[in-house]
């Protein structure tokens, strides 16, 4: 670390580090003031002077320990306006809970609440980082993440009027600010933060806050001189910060003997909210360091970001500071003007505790409107992120959430507002899933069948009545809502007045199913009484174990015929239409390959030369005949048995692609194309070969050539219907 440090000590480094640390320690060490303010008013305002010592202490050591252990070189971090606003409302809630305790005990309550929402923040963050984890926060509905940043927009707005009117404001209270004192501070501040806000937006310079800050001072101590007034006149009359010591304020700590005073019952009954502030923390520093990576083109380890607030933030809560974490806008600009050194976060943690060591006395020239114009300045910018610019890029439903959100809120309460807003958006949720169709495709025999090659005949009969076989894909996760779907989708094909031939096998196939919801249970076991009142069977394909074990009890193994996939379902009810088929006198069976080859030859002449080249083989049950990616040039014809071609996958499972029986061949790619095998063929039972090899087929080219030339149109008429019935499949999952 310290080699690394000594790289950035060169000017072109040095110098923008150098001139980024002053001028953003300078405006952090401010709103750092501003958000001490917010959190220790009402009655805690006797103490503001230990408010102040713990958020700029705190702001510099998160600037510090990020700036060393980010994996983004040059980033700026600092105590936040979120879990600022937030602690102010818990406080507020805790103090108005005990009105008749002590102000140690309120102030020591108080103390504790910041301190465990810190350290629990930097915990969480660390243990995430190091489990690498984070990702799991993404999957909070974005709604109400910015329901969230929308209502702590107007607590901002709210909170700002009441420092720059010295009484606690609330949307029930709004007629307060027009009382004929006080009116003048909030206006001003008001104004002050419009124009800095419009300011930022048309100037995207970093000299632009602190030049706006130094210049409202500046102006603010001119109309003080020419209207006759001292700085103790304007702070008796609100304009500034009342109550700071005169001295530095470091000395300004906390006893750690009083924290024996800690309501911890009080402090409990808020447990929920300080959770929501770690959630919020945690949600916004991704946010941050996700919109930064997006922002500046580099590639930032999450992870490791995380690891760092963290620590940061175990650090900062230990001495009693609020939660911080990445400033995007900061960093950003700092980037942008060329400021990409460790430098950065170093330097402005100095200029941080040079400020906190100048004392009350410098800190007490800053006017409350401007304290509390920088508190309504980030509000404006919350609103107008989140209730503004959403309006035009969100569906009105999840806008509404925000909204809803917002407003609870601030009239209810926190907890209460992201409480229904995280239940209304799970509501919309399941609404919104609820349309996408748990259906993916409704096929037929007519268009599918298995990967079994079956005689002429029976493949004729099989599209024939390929109308008794319904296959319905389905997707997604299953619930109550959408299993409805599946059994109104089989009700309306049932109860069709044109259907000529009803299904007598259903297969629902799970292969894209992610699982299914136990209210959905109900409705697969209506799906299996109309099935049995129809007389059809019901076949479920491709179930993983865990849905297996939530079926089991409702369509039990005795009544619902289960399969490991699609294929094999398919197979067995054709399997049981031939059986029906054969029920009638039909006979199906067409001969082998090799007598349907025999047949198609003129003489016995040529059928006795067919012969003296094609050599019989018997294979047992399970032999391997063929090897996948092993070279093999020979045509095998099947004579009686049965052998499955399948390939094994990356995760090591097989996987069927056809099952030849008798009159099949197979290998006929390798004679021709001399390639290695593409799959495994391996023997499902005793089965009987004729074999062709290549050289025995160049002998017979030379030798009989017409004899050749008519297996080589046998096998071309037959890989012809092969392909045709693979052309059809594709085309019904079209």
């Amino acid at each position: 670390m310290l080699s690394s440090l000594r790289a950035h000590l060169q000017p072109k480094l040095l110098l923008p580090g150098l001139t980024t640390g002053l001028v953003f320690g300078i405006s952090n060490a401010v709103i750092a003031m501003a958000y001490a303010l917010l959190i220790f008013s009402g009655e805690l305002t006797v103490h503001l002077p230990v408010g102040i010592t713990l958020l700029l202490l705190g702001n510099a050591i998160i600037a510090l320990v990020t700036a060393l252990s980010s994996s983004f070189p040059g980033v700026l971090a600092s105590v936040q306006d979120s879990p600022s606003v937030i602690m102010s409302v818990v406080i507020a809630a805790m103090l108005a809970g005990m009105p008749s305790a002590s102000l140690e005990t309120k102030l020591y309550t108080a103390l504790a609440a910041i301190m465990i929402t810190s350290l629990l923040t930097g915990v969480v963050c660390w243990l995430l980082g190091r489990f690498k984890v984070g990702y799991l926060v993404s999957y909070i509905p974005y709604p109400v993440v910015g329901g969230f940043l929308a209502g702590a927009g107007i607590m901002l707005i709210l909170g700002a009027l009441s420092v720059m009117n010295g009484k606690t404001i609330t949307l029930y209270n709004l007629g307060q600010l027009f009382q004929a004192n006080g009116w003048a501070q909030w206006v001003s501040g008001v104004c002050f933060a419009v124009v800095l806000y419009l300011l930022v937006q048309k100037v995207n310079h970093y000299l632009t806050l602190p030049i706006m800050l130094g210049g409202t001072v500046a102006l603010f101590y001119v109309v003080l001189a020419v209207s006759g007034n001292s700085a103790a006149d304007a702070a008796r009359q609100g304009w500034l910060t009342s109550g700071l010591p005169e001295g530095g304020v470091l000395p300004r700590l906390w006893n750690p003997s009083s924290f024996s005073q800690v309501n911890w019952n009080i402090l409990l009954g808020q447990a929920g909210s300080l959770l929501a502030c770690v959630v919020v923390s945690l949600i916004s520093l991704l946010l941050n360091t996700t919109a930064l990576e997006l922002s500046t083109g580099e590639e930032i380890n999450l992870d490791r970001e995380l690891k760092s607030n963290g620590l940061a933030n175990l650090i900062a809560g230990a001495i009693g500071s609020s939660a911080g974490y990445v400033t995007l806008s900061d960093t950003a600009l700092a980037y942008r003007i060329g400021a990409r050194s460790r430098l950065n976060g170093i330097f402005m943690a100095a200029v941080i505790v040079l400020t906190l060591l100048a004392g009350g006395k410098f800190l007490g020239y800053f006017p409350n409107l401007v304290l509390g114009g920088l508190l309504f300045f980030t509000g404006i910018d919350f609103l107008y992120t989140w209730l503004y610019r959403t309006w035009s890029r969100m569906p009105r439903a999840d806008y509404a959430i925000i909204f809803f959100i917002a407003l609870l809120i601030n009239t209810w309460g926190f907890l209460q507002g992201v409480g229904v807003g995280l239940a209304l958006a799970v509501l919309l949720f399941v609404v919104q899933y609820s349309r996408t169709r748990a259906v993916r495709h409704t096929l037929t025999g007519v268009s599918y069948q298995s990967s079994v090659d079956r005689t002429r005949l029976s493949a004729h009969l099989l599209r024939r009545h390929g109308d008794w076989l319904y296959i319905l894909e389905l997707q997604g996760y299953i619930f109550f809502g959408t299993a409805n779907q599946v059994l109104d989708e089989l009700r309306a094909h049932l109860d069709q007045p044109a259907c000529f031939q009803p299904p007598r096998f259903i297969i629902l196939d799970f292969r894209l199913v992610s699982g299914v919801d136990s209210s959905a249970i109900f409705s697969f076991t209506k799906i299996k009484r109309l099935a049995q009142a129809r007389g059809i069977e019901l076949v479920l394909t491709h179930i993983s174990p865990k849905i297996q074990k939530q079926f089991w009890e409702v369509l039990p193994a005795s009544v619902i015929h289960y399969f490991t996939d699609l294929d094999h379902g398919i197979e067995w009810c054709e399997d049981r239409m031939i059986a029906n088929f054969k029920d009638t006198g039909l006979r199906l069976r067409s001969g082998s390959l090799y007598q349907q080859l025999v047949r198609t030859l003129p003489s016995e002449d040529q059928v006795t030369i067919l012969k003296q080249y094609l050599k019989p083989r018997q294979v047992g049950a399970g032999e391997r005949i063929i090897a996948q990616g092993q070279s093999q040039s020979g045509l095998y014809m099947i004579e009686s048995g049965q052998v499955a071609i399948q390939i094994e996958c990356e995760d090591g499972s097989l996987l069927r692609l056809r099952t030849l029986g008798a009159g099949a061949f197979f290998g006929e790619m390798g004679l021709y194309s001399g390639d290695p095998a593409s799959a495994d063929v391996l023997a499902d039972q005793p089965t009987s070969l004729h074999v062709l090899m290549a050289d025995d087929l160049a002998e017979m080219e030379r030798s009989a050539p017409i004899v050749a030339a008519a297996l080589h149109r046998f096998v071309a008429a037959y890989m012809s219907e092969r392909l045709a019935k693979m052309t059809a499949t594709l085309q019904a999952h079209k």
